[in-house]
């Protein structure tokens, strides 16, 4: 006879409400404590024990030498050097032409991207171009090989960047004006030193004198990657600075796996963080969000709380199209970002087509901040427009919703009241170091995930 997980808590004194709280002990053990904890062990009642996990033999037990783990044996022991082994790759991808199920060259495709930082010990650089041309038996991977057509393979690819790691991921056709005209390349003799960056042809590499992006690498792949919100809400202090920190490691990981998947797919990948080209108008292209006056790319689901990433490749991927919700009107009327940025970096004026800076490209009809100013303060540690942000909020309050649904419907006479509300709600207000390292983690990027 079976009974239900309910009932059986029921059985045993236990509430719902008791099992709703954060972390909360229930009850003793002989060995330790009975702990409801649903944000960290789910479903699970969790028991804490007062010693080791671990019953040892010390007669036994001891050190056991690196050399002799099964990696390190594979190196040296005549034993597991003379083992059959199976060619499993040959025989899924060459033999089975890549079309077998569960080992299709798709699947091996993510399988390769993933493994690219663990085979090079860390020491891969996350933003190799691999100019050579891509070699495989079947060259170029056709999605009809497995029954499907280019719109699923494209979802097939965002899917692979936000399992390696990106938090939003879109399609584009290419810009070629996006494209940065020229690399610095300082040497110790010339701090000016540039070499052209030339997309007109069709050559692929990296030489000491010219970069070369052959025309038909005319597709881009955005991916946009969530900052800490709590560390992010301490700018200008460190913290907000480490949360940057870590969405340019994330960055650096995942676009130079999606480049090696893309690549085992027989395509060319170019993978950068900011490098190659303009990573704001890409995202913008790709869908994932509209542009604000803070001169950041503005997400639906995270606002401006972003970093961003992209891998440029000849995968002949449909295109995800540009999307509006409001951005553009509200901070007509906001201007809470440029009234708190501490240098007057934004601009409180009306969108122009120049900016005041030779770091600006001009010729969009935008908001120009001053990058300069904005570079130079606190040590390039400040995040205050992102901070502040209206749109940067989790959407959990009933006034964020109602922001939400004015933006939505665009409605520009209550802006400026949302505005308010939203500044007297005590939104955007620096969270101490010290409040944050209270916080059990359990509300990070990382640690969010609602277990059920």
């Amino acid at each position: 006879m079976t009974q239900d997980r309910r009932d059986f808590l029921k059985k045993l004194g236990f509430t719902a409400a008791g099992l709703s709280m954060a972390r909360k002990t229930i009850g003793q053990t002989q060995d330790g404590q009975i702990v409801s904890a649903p944000e960290e062990y789910g479903e699970f009642l969790v028991e804490s024990l007062d010693h080791d996990a671990y019953e040892v033999n010390p007669e036994i037990l001891k050190a056991m030498p690196g050399s002799m783990t099964v990696f390190s044996r594979n190196g040296w022991d005549e034993a597991r050097a003379d083992r059959p082994r199976e060619d499993i790759r040959n025989k899924n991808l060459v033999d089975g032409e890549g079309k077998n199920s569960n080992q299709t060259r798709l699947d091996w495709a993510l399988n390769d991207g993933s493994w690219v930082f663990a085979h090079m010990g860390g020491r891969h650089n996350p933003y190799l171009w691999k100019a050579d041309a891509p070699s495989h038996p079947q060259g170029k991977w056709d999605p009809a090989d497995i029954d499907m057509n280019w719109k699923d393979a494209s979802i097939s690819v965002k899917h692979a960047a936000l399992f390696y790691g990106a938090s939003l991921a879109g399609a584009a056709k290419l810009n070629p004006l996006w494209i940065y005209s020229d690399h610095h390349a300082p040497t110790n003799g010339d701090r000016k030193r540039c070499i052209p960056v030339l997309a007109d042809g069709e050559r692929f590499g990296q030489t000491d004198d010219a970069w070369y992006i052959p025309k038909s690498m005319n597709r881009v792949i955005a991916l946009a990657f969530e900052e800490d919100h709590h560390a992010l809400m301490n700018s200008p202090g460190r913290l907000a600075s480490a949360a940057t920190g870590n969405g340019y490691s994330r960055m650096a990981f995942t676009a130079g796996c999606l480049a090696e998947f893309i690549r085992s797919l027989g395509y060319r990948a170019i993978p950068a963080g900011n490098g190659t080209g303009l990573s704001i108008p890409m995202a913008i292209d790709a869908g994932l969000g509209e542009l604000g006056r803070n001169g950041l790319l503005v997400t639906p689901k995270y606002g401006p709380r972003v970093r961003i990433a992209k891998v440029i490749t000849d995968m002949p991927l449909i295109a995800d199209k540009p999307i509006r919700f409001g951005v553009t009107e509200f901070c007509e009327a906001c201007m809470t970002c440029a009234h708190d940025c501490p240098t007057g970096s934004i601009p409180t004026g009306e969108r122009t087509w120049e900016g005041p800076s030779p770091s600006n490209s001009n010729g969009t009809f935008k908001w120009y901040i001053n990058p300069e100013s904005c570079f130079d303060y606190n040590g390039f540690s400040c995040s205050n427009c992102k901070r502040n942000c209206p749109f940067t909020k989790p959407n959990n309050s009933w006034l964020h919703q109602m922001i939400r649904k004015v933006i939505e419907g665009k409605i520009k006479p209550l802006n400026h009241i949302m505005v308010t509300l939203d500044q007297a709600s005590g939104y955007g207000q620096q969270i101490s170091d010290s409040d944050f390292w209270k916080m059990d983690g359990s509300t990070s990027i990382t640690a969010r995930e609602d277990m059920k």
